[in-house]
Formats: C-alpha cells, structure tokens, sequence
C-alpha cells in the first residue's frame, strides 16, 4: 500500500505542514514548511522574488526555487528558470510510486502562461520534473490543489485541484501519468477553494463521508456561500450532499473526529465557524 505523507541546487492523504517563526535560511517569508518522517524529512519554497508581480496570496513575493532535506541531513533544491516561479506557500508530500519516497505537489506558474499543476521527485539523486499538467494559458492565472487521495477507488493517488477558483473554478482531478504529463480522471465546473488575497489556501477537507472506503472531498461553491460534498469513485464526479451557509466562507477547513464520527470545521468571514456532520 502507498504512503502518504505531507507535504539549494546539490527532493493517505495530505497532510499539513507547519508554519514556523524560525523558518529555514533562505525561505519564502510566509512559507509552510511540510514534515515528513520517512526519507523526506522536510519541504519548503525558497529563493523569494519578486519577478512575476501577481499577487494572488496578498503579496508580489513568490519562489523561486524548492528546497527538501532528508533523513541523515543532506538538503536537495532546484531552482526554477526565470521564466516562472512557485506560486504557493507550501510544498505538499505524497508518494505516488510507492517506492517510500514522497514526491512534491506544488503550484508552479509561467510568467507569460499562468499556473499549472506540477509534481516533482527525487531522481537519481537530485530534484526532477515528474508531471506537470498544461499551463493555464494566460498570464495571472491561478489554481489551487485541494487535496491529495485515492478519490476515485482504484489503488492509485489522484490530486483534486481547483483551476482558477476567483473566476468560475472548475474542480479537476489529475494523476502523474508519465513522460511528465498529467492524466485528467475527471472534472466540474463550479467551485474555488481561495479567497482573492488570501493565504489561506486549505479551504477544503479530504474525509469518507458516506462511510464507503473511498475518500470524498469537501469544498466550497463557486460563491463560498455552501459546502458541497463530492466522489470520484469510480471516476466519475458525484454531489453527495450540500450545506448552505448563511456567510461567505474565509480561511482553512479542518477535520476532526469525535464520538460522533468526522465533523469538519468552516471558518466564516465574520469569524465564526459552521460544523460540518455527515447527514443521517
């Protein structure tokens, strides 16, 4: 079975980094450094620049190079050509070989195409290109990963990602398939995951909600003003339930399970929290 975990020049479902005071040398200053306890022991984005301007997450700073250190201390990087950047806060940990060393999940974005999807591994000792999905095709376009699973039952990891979730999100699920491309599973227009300006980028939560074996996800609407409850199994996206709320949505998910089973916890815009519990 595969193992997940989170997630200079010399690399279950995601899990968290942390966000620290003391961050590494070098780091993006708003970066969430991803932990792992296998031969990955730590990720992050480094090299802050300023040469694509977008802004997305409420600066002009974004990386421009990936750092990772490993069990034993040896640090890895690669550093990005000037025709693009990192365009996130935090690299994401999953092996998708099953080999027991977790590849990179970042949003990697061309100053002249927009964003894309890109996975990236530890490859004959240093930090190569695994799959990158097409470009978005315009300059300051975004996408946000939304979490990383077996959505569709198949024994293999997909990524769910949000492709620009500001201006008609459309909810992709894609697999590293080779040659270093992407395979698009399945996908639905309607949903965002971000908030303009935010650093929140967590607005979504991986969880088997109907109790089926098979991981659902958890996001919001296009308008961030309900819930919606999604399945890929099979491959195929289905709604399994939906919650309206009564304010817009404003900052990261988190799931917690009690006597009771999963809840998960929304935070709203004026600061409150709606709790999510699977229906029936």
């Amino acid at each position: 079975m595969k193992r997940l975990l989170l997630g200079l020049i010399v690399g279950l479902i995601w899990t968290s980094g942390t966000f620290a005071d003391d961050l590494p040398s070098g780091a993006l200053p708003d970066a969430v450094v991803a932990t792992g306890d296998g031969v990955v022991r730590k990720a992050w984005l480094a090299e802050p620049t300023d040469r694509y301007g977008h802004g997305i997450l409420g600066d002009r700073i974004e990386a421009g190079a990936l750092m990772v250190a490993l069990e034993g201390g040896r640090v890895l990087g690669l550093r990005l050509p000037r025709s693009s950047v990192f365009e996130d806060r935090e690299v994401r940990l999953a092996d998708f070989n099953g080999d027991g060393v977790s590849e990179f999940v970042v949003v990697e974005s061309s100053l002249s195409q927009g964003a894309a999807l890109a996975v990236y591994g530890i490859r004959e000792g240093r930090i190569q290109l695994i799959a990158r999905d097409d470009w978005i095709g315009t300059r300051n376009r975004w996408l946000n990963p939304a979490g990383i699973a077996d959505f569709d039952g198949d024994g293999e990891l997909e990524i769910a990602v949000v492709i620009t979730p500001h201006i008609g999100g459309t909810l992709k699920l894609l697999r590293p398939a080779g040659a270093t491309r992407m395979q698009t599973v399945a996908s639905q227009w309607g949903f965002s995951n971000h908030a303009i300006g935010s650093r929140d980028q967590e607005l979504s939560a991986v969880v088997d909600w109907n109790g089926d074996g098979v991981p659902d996800l958890l996001l919001p609407t296009e308008s961030r003003d309900a819930v919606v409850v999604v399945t890929f199994k099979g491959g195929r996206f289905n709604e399994l339930a939906r919650y309206p709320l009564e304010r817009a949505i404003f900052g990261n998910f988190s799931l917690h399970r009690d006597s009771l089973g999963p809840a998960v916890h929304v935070p709203l815009i004026d600061g409150s929290d709606a709790i999510l519990r699977p229906q029936g």
